[in-house]
């Protein structure tokens, strides 16, 4: 399995690799999309939702990214899997092409913590090994993950 650590992935070409994205939300918001263009298939880590508005808005509201959020997304359960939870932060990620992103037959929302890097992928805490061909990751996760 190849790793691409940081800026890496804008220069990588992913055509029909299985790729799998392990990075925060401001920063997947943006990989995704690009992503999700060329690859085979692209497995999404997700480590907490965040609200998602697909222009920045001078004042940002939670009520408009919750409606942005259901007329983007029209799978009821992964709704509630992009949904930060009540105790989560404000904080609000800008991306036009997140949510159509995820919603491609090829992309899949993984709401499982990470457990591992291994040889071959990522393991979730549930226990399955999600295999793919490329990484991409943040030096903060590869931090985490080494410990």
């Amino acid at each position: 399995m190849k790793v691409l650590v940081g800026d890496d992935w804008r220069s990588y070409d992913f055509t029909g690799q299985s790729v799998g994205v392990l990075a925060p939300m401001e920063l997947a918001a943006w990989i995704v999309p690009t992503v999700v263009g060329s690859a085979r298939s692209v497995k999404v880590f997700q480590e907490q939702p965040a609200w998602v508005l697909p222009l920045p808005v001078p004042v940002v509201r939670t009520r408009l990214a919750r409606l942005n959020l259901r007329v983007s997304v029209k799978d009821a359960w992964t709704r509630r899997l992009l949904t930060p939870s009540r105790f989560a932060g404000r904080d609000v990620v800008v991306s036009p092409a997140y949510y159509r992103a995820l919603q491609q037959q090829h992309c899949k929302l993984v709401a499982w913590p990470v457990y591992a890097v291994v040889d071959q992928g990522v393991r979730t805490a549930e226990g399955i090994e999600h295999r793919v061909d490329v990484l991409v990751t943040t030096h903060r996760f590869r931090q985490e993950l080494a410990a």
